[in-house]
């Protein structure tokens, strides 16, 4: 199953049919009800939605409050949820801001990616991941995202992994990551092109 999500990304329904899966459609979209019904529960929760439209600015706190938010307890997910759906403008502006501020912070590398799914920002995904894999001094975290940079952008086309590949000098530590990740997923798609034993 992981093979056929990775290999085929936009076309996995199709793929798993072949191999004897239905799909089906849900007729109630739990999450647009979510959405539709999502109200602010709290001041922070307020100050966002009046910032998301438009009737507060930009500012270090409203950035606080929308990451004091996504680690709360108890987040409102609902209700940031369709902010990203509309490809809102001043979300998107939040989250330049703090990648601005913060840069290569994978949480908000992440949100931008999600953000990517509603309003093609291709380039500017580009760019953060490519300054964040850069600047990254942890390997560990390094690995993370370089990862997450190839999933994010794969569907779209673009090969992360070939164009970090390029960024980095041989025999050091940040090639021979990638080069180990290229081979990887080489290896999976290899065994995700052979048939399927019953």
């Amino acid at each position: 199953m992981n093979e056929i999500f990775r290999s085929h990304p936009k076309d996995y329904v199709a793929k798993m049919e072949e191999l004897g899966f239905e799909h089906f459609e849900d007729d109630d979209d739990c999450e647009e009800i979510e959405e539709r019904n999502a109200q602010p529960e709290n001041q922070r929760q307020r100050n966002l939605v009046a910032y998301f439209e438009g009737k507060k600015k930009l500012s270090k706190k409203i950035f606080q409050s929308y990451s004091e938010e996504k680690t709360a307890d108890n987040p409102n997910y609902p209700l940031i949820r369709k902010y990203y759906k509309e490809a809102n403008k001043n979300l998107k502006s939040l989250l330049l801001y703090g990648l601005d501020n913060y840069p290569g912070r994978i949480d908000l590398l992440s949100d931008l990616a999600f953000f990517h799914e509603f309003e093609n920002n291709l380039n500017i995904l580009i760019t953060y991941y490519t300054q964040a894999c850069i600047y990254q001094e942890n390997l560990e975290t390094f690995t993370e995202l370089a990862k997450d940079f190839y999933y994010s952008t794969n569907p779209d086309g673009y090969e992360a992994y070939y164009a970090l590949r390029e960024l980095f000098e041989l025999e050091t530590d940040k090639r021979n990551i990638i080069d180990f990740l290229i081979a990887e997923d080489e290896e999976a798609e290899r065994k995700a092109s052979q048939p399927i034993e019953f």
